[in-house]
């Protein structure tokens, strides 16, 4: 592969990925708004979203880049870490006149 298949391969990447960020800003916005408070919801809903994303960013990897594929191991641990950050980040208040 030529300079100029690995500038395609690069670039190829990086507007997969920010097309992937895009979708999932746009799942996050739209389900977000109307997850309930308690923590549980939260970390199943961060484990179930950031699972498959895990795939998909591998996926890309893997045809573009021609990185390694990851194993179910290391997805399910990314999803765990991420999870259980996006369960104890403290929620936004809705209300945009509070302080």
């Amino acid at each position: 592969m030529g300079i100029a298949g690995t500038v395609l391969a690069i670039v190829g990447s990086i507007v997969a990925r920010c097309a992937i960020i895009v979708g999932l800003a746009f799942i996050l916005n739209v389900t977000v708004v109307r997850m309930p408070r308690n923590k549980v919801y939260r970390f199943v809903f961060w484990f179930v979203l950031c699972l498959p994303l895990n795939f998909v960013f591998n996926y890309v990897d893997v045809l573009f880049l021609g990185y390694h594929k990851m194993g179910w191991a290391g997805a399910l641990i990314i999803a765990f870490l991420v999870a259980i950050c996006g369960t104890l980040w403290p929620t936004q208040a809705h209300n945009f006149n509070t302080p």
